[in-house]
This record gives structure tokens, C-alpha cells and sequence, in this order.
């Protein structure tokens, strides 16, 4: 299973009401059965940050899309490190 992460810009999502309407549920989490969004991180520059597993890239970008993100990059991810344990993504 792939690995992504997107860096950009969604509008409004920088107020955690709106924020929390667009990632409360799970469902808008899991685009479909084979893809979870695992990871947003809001940045103080106003950036977005989203981590995605997916077999599928293009799964990811509709996401993106749907949620009316303005791309700034989306990177497949090689390997990482986590709490001291390494993976070999790619």
C-alpha cells in the first residue's frame, strides 16, 4: 500500500470549527474502503499538511479536490521513521 503527503491550502480550515466539520466523522476519513486519510496537521503559516495510505494515488488527489484543496505538492512517501521503529514504504 502506497504512502502520500500533500502540503496545502484549504479555505477556512485554518478556524477549528471548520476544521473539525470537514474531519469529525470517520467516513470523511476513508474515501473509500482501500484508502484512509491518516493524518492532518494544520501549520501555523496556514498550510495543511495530509498523510494518505492508498493503493491509488489519484483516490488521494480526488479527496484533495473534494475538500477544496489548492495542491502546493503531493509526495509519494519512501520510507519512515516512527517512535524508533523504520519502514521501507516503496
Amino acid at each position: 500500500m502506497g504512502r502520500w503527503i500533500a502540503i496545502g491550502r484549504a479555505p477556512g480550515w485554518n478556524d477549528p470549527v471548520k476544521f473539525g466539520e470537514e474531519l469529525r466523522e470517520t467516513n470523511m476519513w476513508r474515501p473509500d474502503p482501500q484508502t484512509t486519510v491518516t493524518t492532518v496537521l494544520a501549520l501555523g503559516d496556514g498550510r495543511l499538511v495530509a498523510e494518505c495510505h492508498t493503493a491509488k494515488q489519484e483516490v488521494f488527489e480526488a479527496w484533495l479536490r473534494q475538500k477544496g484543496w489548492q495542491v502546493e505538492s503531493l509526495t509519494p512517501i519512501t520510507h519512515l521513521a516512527k517512535t524508533g521503529s523504520i519502514w521501507k514504504v516503496t
